[in-house]
């Protein structure tokens, strides 16, 4: 749960500027989010909030930075699945 705190923490600060869509670099970051939300055993609701959230923070960016932002979520998420 601890990650998921700091995933959800660093998206909100990441809000920065206006982008229109959400670049796939971002949708293959949230696809890691929600699978870690699921194997953490967050009820589906909750995933549906955070998704919209996501989504809300990465609009907020320009699309250069959201695929930034994206990218280091991957990284931090691929890392963070491979801690035991």
């Amino acid at each position: 749960m601890k990650s998921f705190s700091v995933i959800t923490s660093s998206m909100v600060i990441l809000s920065l500027s206006a982008c229109s869509q959400v670049p796939k670099e971002c949708s293959e970051s949230w696809k890691k989010i929600e699978s870690l939300s699921k194997q953490m055993g967050m009820p589906e609701d909750q995933i549906k909030a955070h998704k919209k959230e996501f989504e809300d923070s990465i609009k907020g960016l320009s699309k250069e930075d959201a695929v930034q932002a994206c990218n280091m979520q991957s990284a931090f998420l691929n890392m963070a699945s491979k801690q035991p």
